[in-house]
């Protein structure tokens, strides 16, 4: 059966519509421009050892386009060789490739710093806390820039929280921007009343990254490394058992001297700095007390009285009698020795 003049002009339009579509895609193709090479590359000096490192971190961020650490440790090397666009680029790429990475937040916070757009670097700041909350470096940066900006009460608060999961950002050798910071006094008094209630709290620490951030600066961009915990850290370290407080063999100070409580007292003896015990105190079993001696009190010393004087009559003392002048003393006479022998 052959077919019909009406299915024939249907397969012939729809073989054109075919060969048509095809054709376009071949010059669609055709005419895809390749993709433009970033706008720092023509700027890279070959040889320099900034620039060698940023095309070996492009090369490794190609091979790997999904991981956040390579995109921020990317952007820290564009942002040191001042291509800040390309570099905030690269931090907000990590930012959405990790939700919880807060140390491309901070940097991005420093670049805008750095540019003078203080709102965006707030707004970075605050994105960083929010991911990490005891993060003590983006709380200390955001207070800075409140304080700068005439906003005393949420600089003081930054402060105060940076200062209580850190209290070494205080030294100015740890922390050089503490030195330009005038509400610190302030920060300070905030966290007393805190100080007083954990100081008892000997597992406080364990609320923050106290040790893993100590080592970080507050004057530059930080590496994805640089913010690892290290292996020790990760290791759970159990309590050193100090045996029970008096019993022999045991080894070092008790559990209150080791956490600043009394010091330890040694049998039958006195702690180091304490008063000697009253004499009327019962002695240490196996001590025999030994009566003290009594200081013997002085004798009062009596009043000498005074030599008696002679009345006065009006008439003058008696003279004293002339003394007679001492006899001279005549030499001996020689004698001459005798000749006969």
């Amino acid at each position: 059966m052959s077919p019909t003049p009406r299915f024939r002009a249907t397969a012939l339009a729809l073989g054109l519509v075919l060969a048509a579509g095809f054709s376009s895609g071949r010059a669609l193709a055709s005419d895809k421009k390749p993709t433009p090479e970033p706008f720092y590359r023509k700027y890279l000096v070959a040889g320099d050892p900034l620039d060698d490192r940023i095309i070996e971190q492009e090369k490794r961020v190609e091979a790997s386009p999904d991981d956040a650490s390579l995109r921020n440790d990317f952007g820290n090397l564009l942002a040191e060789r001042k291509f800040p666009a390309q570099a905030a680029e690269q931090y907000e790429i990590a930012l959405k490739l990790d939700k919880k990475d807060f140390i491309s937040a901070y940097n991005l916070g420093l670049l805008r710093e750095t540019e003078g757009k203080i709102s965006e670097a707030i707004s970075a700041y605050k994105r960083s806390i929010h991911r990490k909350p005891g993060f003590p470096q983006s709380r200390f940066r955001l207070g800075r820039l409140y304080e700068h900006t005439n906003q005393p009460q949420p600089a003081v608060h930054e402060y105060a929280e940076a200062l209580w999961i850190d209290p070494a950002m205080r030294d100015p050798k740890r922390n050089p921007l503490i030195v330009d910071c005038q509400l610190i006094y302030l920060a300070s008094m905030a966290n007393y009343e805190r100080d007083i209630a954990v100081a008892s709290m000997t597992d406080s620490k364990q609320y923050f990254d106290t040790d893993r951030f100590r080592k970080l600066p507050t004057t530059r961009v930080i590496s994805s490394k640089e913010a690892e915990p290290s292996s020790d850290e990760t290791e759970s370290v159990a309590p050193r058992d100090v045996g029970v407080p008096g019993a022999a063999g045991t080894a070092g100070a008790s559990e209150p001297a080791r956490r600043g409580g009394a010091r330890a007292v040694p049998p039958g003896g006195v702690a180091p700095g304490a008063p000697p015990p009253a004499s009327g105190s019962r002695p240490a079993p196996g001590m025999r007390r030994t009566p003290l001696p009594h200081p013997q009190a002085a004798p009062p010393q009596q009043a000498t009285p005074p030599p008696p004087q002679a009345p006065e009559t009006g008439e003058a003392p008696p003279e004293a009698p002339p003394q007679e002048p001492a006899p001279e003393q005549t030499p001996p006479p020689e004698v001459e020795p005798s000749r006969n022998l």
